[in-house]
């Protein structure tokens, strides 16, 4: 046992003494805990602390996002079960007066259509119930205290003209912001799109992460992203998948049996990372190839950049975001009454004169035969009172 020890203590003494010698041949050039001067570069190669670096290829340069509302933005937007307004920073003063807080960032304003319609709750403003000129209604419905959401902008498509872009939402009381991939095609703005990217005479249009809609509280992000690749005689449909993996910044390949194509491995849109492939493989399966019919299904922008898959989401009613037009729309539609429900069964008028008729003309002979026979009566036998009878 004690020559065991002395073993290993001996060769702790040793390993100790070889790392000193080790450190001191560095000599001045290089102190632990500090990098080498500028005056006297090192020669050696540097690595990373952490090996998965390595690993890990960088992630494209995030473009900023802007709280400045695009022109495109600008006005008053209806949809099925609300109204939205985006509006300049810069008029944020003619409508909030003495609230510095507000006037330092953007806002978007959300107005619910409740009771089918009949009736507009000012979800989302920029103002709130103190300095608001507009008196707000309290009711059952309406929110506690006035939602303000900020909001910013990011273009995806890098062209001045762009009609693609990120909204980036900012919910009270939601740690994360939401970002929304959102495409405006003339007075129409949509939510499910795909964004075009060339591989030689190939298009490639990858499909943005649809959300369930622009909304006062968290929206839901799809789970799957559908991306088209369209040749000259084809249509192939990609599935995308959410990862937790870190995104690469590469292509991955899938083939017809004759012919070999590449699309992105990764897809970032919704502030999500979206997969096509398992792991670090680059090969896809299970490619759906569709004729290229399937795209007259479609609506495409005028540079065909944006390709379009659904209905609008919302559509312009007025080019200019006037808070004292939207309160005009708010009055009159609170204004309104709702019809009388339709009863469940249809209404039903009897006529009843025929009837009536036969009633009366029988109570009448009844009465006529006892009022004929009262007179005879008293004909028959007239009263005779006593003299003195009283």
């Amino acid at each position: 046992m004690k020559k065991i020890l002395s073993v290993l203590v001996l060769s702790i003494l040793t390993l100790s003494a070889y790392s000193q010698k080790k450190l001191s041949d560095l000599g001045n050039d290089f102190q632990i805990g500090e990098q080498p001067s500028d005056s006297q570069p090192s020669d050696k190669k540097t690595s990373s602390s952490n090996p998965s670096d390595q690993l890990v290829p960088p992630a494209p340069e995030a473009v900023m996002f802007s709280d400045e509302v695009p022109s495109i933005f600008n006005g008053i937007w209806e949809g099925d079960d609300r109204y939205l307004m985006f509006q300049e920073k810069e008029e944020l003063e003619k409508i909030v007066q003495g609230d510095v807080e507000l006037k330092n960032e953007n806002y978007i304003w959300i107005y619910l259509k409740m009771f089918y319609g009949w009736y507009l709750d000012r979800s989302a403003e920029k103002t709130n119930k103190k300095n608001s000129k507009y008196k707000y209604d309290s009711n059952d419905v309406v929110f506690r205290d006035i939602q303000n959401i900020k909001i910013k902008f990011r273009k995806l498509i890098e062209d001045e003209n762009c009609q693609a872009y990120e909204i980036e939402l900012k919910y009270p009381n939601v740690k994360e912001p939401t970002v929304i991939p959102v495409a405006i095609v003339g007075d129409e703005l949509y939510l499910d799109f795909a964004i075009q990217s060339f591989d030689g005479d190939s298009a490639s249009y990858s499909r943005v992460a649809k959300v369930s809609g622009i909304k006062v509280s968290k929206p839901i992000v799809a789970e799957n992203l559908y991306s088209l690749y369209v040749t000259d005689d084809a249509v192939y449909s990609i599935r995308y998948w959410k990862t937790d993996m870190p995104y690469e910044n590469t292509k991955a390949f899938f083939s017809d049996g004759e012919n070999k194509y590449e699309v992105p491995k990764h897809i970032r849109s919704a502030g999500n990372i979206y997969t096509c492939v398992t792991g670090r493989r680059l090969t896809i399966r299970n490619v759906d190839r569709l004729s290229n019919a399937v795209l007259n299904n479609y609506k495409f922008s005028e540079d065909k950049k944006i390709l379009i898959t659904s209905k609008p989401y919302l559509t312009r009613i007025s080019p200019k975001a006037d808070l004292e037009g939207m309160m005009q729309i708010v009055q009159k539609s609170n204004s309104r009454k709702a019809p009388d429900p339709i009863p469940p069964f249809k209404p039903f008028e009897a006529d009843w004169t025929i009837e009536d008729q036969k009633s009366y003309d029988i109570n009448i002979k009844i009465l006529s035969a006892v009022y004929r026979r009262h007179k005879e009566f008293c004909e028959k036998y007239p009263l005779q009172y006593p003299q003195n009878q009283f």
